[in-house]
């Protein structure tokens, strides 16, 4: 290896090479400078990560880590749950909404690579995936019924993507009842529709770069 675009070039190659990742991760502590030594911490415990879905240590640090972190690159090394996934539904589940988020047994990193870094594709339900790098861009997505993969980076909420639903009333309510239940939803989707800092920060940034092309 020459640079570090032939290690990106490597893991694009094999997104799930933990021996490219680790010998990435040596390279850039030799760099001997802040952002690098980030990025090889990042990818050392990418590598030890199993599943991005447990909620551990490791977990955590790399979303602190993810923060600080250029999400074009990213984008490349993370190893992401799927999420929002409905590819393999059946006529009676093809019923439902598109905020009913169906479990992907895949990852990020065991997607094909296709030409827009931000984009991989799923040989199990035929779908591409999309990286999403600020909670704006995966709510987006979610609701044009896309499989989306986000970035570590991102503080989740409960329910961050899905977009409102409105309760199903059965029988006569009476008004005060029902001023309490659309106070409730309202709550939620106050809740939900919260963007935390690194979000912000990262779409601030996008917008600042915009005026400035």
């Amino acid at each position: 290896m020459h640079d570090e675009d032939d290690f990106l070039q490597k893991l694009l190659e094999n997104p799930a090479d933990d021996t490219t990742r680790l010998v990435y991760a040596d390279w850039l502590d030799e760099r001997d400078n802040d952002e690098s030594k980030t990025k090889a911490q990042f990818l050392r415990l990418t590598a030890q990560l199993s599943s991005p879905e447990e909620e551990s240590h490791i977990t955590r640090k790399l979303q602190q880590l993810a923060a600080g972190l250029n999400t074009d690159w990213l984008a490349v090394v993370s190893r992401l749950k799927i999420e929002y996934c409905a590819g393999k539904q059946n006529k009676t589940l093809a019923t439902f909404p598109l905020w009913f988020n169906f479990v992907c047994a895949k990852r990020w990193d065991e997607l094909t690579v296709t030409e827009n870094n931000a984009v991989r594709f799923c040989e199990g339900c035929k779908k591409n995936v999309h990286y999403c790098d600020t909670i704006t861009v995966a709510r987006r997505h979610a609701q044009k019924g896309h499989c989306v993969a986000v970035d570590l980076g991102i503080v989740r909420r409960k329910d961050d993507i899905r977009p409102p639903i409105r309760g199903i009333v059965v029988g006569m309510p009476s008004p005060e009842s029902m001023r309490e239940e659309e106070e409730r939803a309202k709550r939620e989707e106050e809740e939900r529709a919260k963007i935390d800092d690194v979000s912000l920060a990262r779409e601030q940034a996008k917008s600042a770069k915009k005026r400035k092309d």
